[in-house]
């Protein structure tokens, strides 16, 4: 084995920090610039003491990884992250999918696009940079949320076609203003779950956005409930759940006359996307 991967490895190991193995070739491979052929290879090293003293901040801080690096990937793009944003995440590329497949059956040359809850403005950036129809805006509470966001747009030359705002969901949208699409990674974790989450996420990401109340279900209700206002006719709203929330979610979209449209699974089988549409009598 390499040995500075395994003494990484060690490092973190000794600290209790998870999935040593893999977070050890993450450092490697993000701050000693090495490749899996590299380390396969066994390739000199020529930062080490750079690497360990990575290492040692990680084990030291017990921080997101993400966190120190100032970044991460997602849809193979570099997004700036810091603790004012949530870390992005796999499972949010079904949600994105989902919105440029919507996007395409809308199939205008100026489809309108909110995304509420933007953090670190993945979602609203990837809708932008893979659907070029699109305009979004991207709406957070946290100012210091929004300027992360804004940093990811600027680098990736979204400025104009993403917009950002500060909102408390809709609270801070115009008169008139409406969407033919609007997606949603809301606080899900309810209170009860809360103390349960793993001491990374709980400790070091925004409690804002992960805690929704005794349900979970608190920002899925007040969502549905204002989007009437906001929605296009036959318009699309699109969701990200927790486990087991799917099924009470589809309910919520029935009982305020949407109709279900896709319920989709990530790779673990767990019911992770939901969409429904607005139909004729919504308003």
């Amino acid at each position: 084995m390499n040995k500075t991967l395994d003494d990484v490895k060690k490092i973190l190991l000794n600290a209790g920090i998870d999935e040593p193995g893999a977070k050890a070739r993450i450092i490697l491979r993000e701050i000693g610039q090495m490749s899996a052929e590299d380390l396969l290879l066994q390739k000199e090293i020529k930062n080490k003491e750079e690497i360990l003293a990575f290492a040692r901040k990680l084990a030291r801080t017990g921080a997101p990884l993400q966190h120190l690096l100032g970044y991460w990937y997602f849809m193979g793009e570099k997004f700036i992250v810091t603790p004012d944003t949530l870390i992005p995440r796999e499972e949010t590329e079904f949600l994105v999918n989902c919105a440029l497949d919507k996007v395409n059956k809308i199939g205008t040359k100026n489809v309108q696009v909110l995304d509420i809850g933007t953090g670190s403005g993945c979602i609203a950036c990837m809708i932008a940079k893979n659907a070029p129809n699109t305009e979004v805006l991207g709406v957070d509470i946290s100012l210091n949320a929004l300027q992360a966001a804004l940093e990811n747009v600027q680098k990736l030359d979204l400025i104009k076609r993403v917009v950002l705002r500060k909102s408390d969901i809709f609270n801070a949208l115009r008169e008139g203003e409406t969407f033919d699409i609007i997606v949603s990674n809301p606080p899900y974790i309810c209170s009860c779950d809360y103390d349960n989450l793993d001491k990374t996420v709980k400790n070091f990401e925004p409690k804002s956005a992960l805690l929704a109340g005794e349900s979970g279900l608190e920002f899925y209700k007040k969502i549905i409930r204002g989007a009437k206002k906001y929605l296009n006719k036959g318009g699309y709203l699109i969701f990200e759940c927790g486990q087991n929330q799917a099924d009470e979610i589809c309910r919520l979209f029935e009982e305020n006359n949407f109709k279900v449209s896709d319920v989709i699974c990530d790779m673990a089988g767990i019911k992770r996307v939901v969409c429904a549409y607005a139909s004729e009598n919504i308003s």
